[in-house]
Parts: structure tokens; sequence; C-alpha cells
């Protein structure tokens, strides 16, 4: 039977990683991880009301030390803490539910840290991911809007430019 963090989200969900399945690596989390998935679950309850109430897929929540680091992860990812959740094959689409979901964050409802528009793509309303990001408990959120680009062949995080998109 699955553990439930929350109403709707199971810690298997926010634990699997087929990655560290096919490289029999340990993506098991600690008490403290475990915490900080329980806040991400409460946030995502917030984003899925605010969404119509529809399930969210999460395609990556906690990804341990060697699951990030050796799928190319960056060095101090939150995913790395439990702190983070990337959303794929939303209900409304990818971009379209990042432009819902923005004004919460910047209004300063939803206590997220980032919120990232990952690859998103012209005219492909599911292309992308979008990532949710908390900061640690001890810390001030910065309620960041940013978009993941490849730049020169690098990924670069850069701050969502158009306001009023968000409007």
């Amino acid at each position: 039977m699955a553990e439930y963090l929350t109403e709707n989200f199971s810690l298997q969900e926010m634990i699997r990683s087929s990655f560290a399945t096919r490289k029999g690596l340990d993506n098991t989390p600690t008490a403290r991880q475990r915490e900080s998935l329980v806040r991400v679950c409460e946030v995502l309850e917030e984003v899925r009301s605010l969404l119509g109430g529809r399930s969210l897929f999460v395609s990556s929540g906690l990804r341990k030390g060697r699951v990030n680091d050796d799928q190319g992860g960056a060095r101090n990812s939150a995913h790395k803490r439990g702190l983070a959740a990337d959303l794929d094959n939303l209900p409304n689409g990818n971009y379209e539910s990042f432009l819902q979901v923005a004004p919460y964050v910047l209004r300063r409802e939803f206590p997220v840290d980032q919120l990232i528009g990952e690859f998103f793509l012209p005219d492909e309303p599911r292309g992308g991911w979008i990532h949710l990001g908390l900061a640690d408990e001890q810390k001030t959120p910065r309620y960041q809007i940013l978009r993941a680009a490849k730049v020169g062949g690098r990924t670069r995080y850069l701050v969502w430019n158009d306001p009023w998109e968000l409007a």
C-alpha cells in the first residue's frame, strides 16, 4: 500500500527514479529529506488546486547524491535535499500551467524559492517541464521566476522577462 505524504502525493512518486533503479543507486530519503518532501507536497497540493484539482505528474522529486550528479544535475540542486519537484504532462499543458502558477509565486502566495520553465518550445504546449523548488527551512524564499535555455551548448537560467505574460 502506498505511503502518502499529503492527500494526493505519495512518497513513492516523490522518490521514483528509473535512473537510480537501472544503476542500482539508493534513493531512499533521510528523515530530513522526507520532511522536505512533505513541504514540497504541501505546495504541490496548492498548485493542484489552482490548476483545477486534476492530477499532477511528478517526473522528478528527490535525487540523492549520485542519482543527481550522475545525471548531470546541478551540484547545489534542491532535488538533492528533497526540496524540489519537476512537473510534466500537465492537463492544461506545461507552458500554460507555468503561466497560471507564476503570478502566485510573484505575489508570494506560494512559498516557492524558484519556479523554472524548463526548455519550453514555441508552438509545443506540452514541451519542456516545470521545476518547483523550495528554500531550505531556515532561509527566506527568493520567489524567482526563471526559464532554462541552451545558450552556447550549456544550460543557462535566465530571469523570465515578460511580466505582462504572467499578469
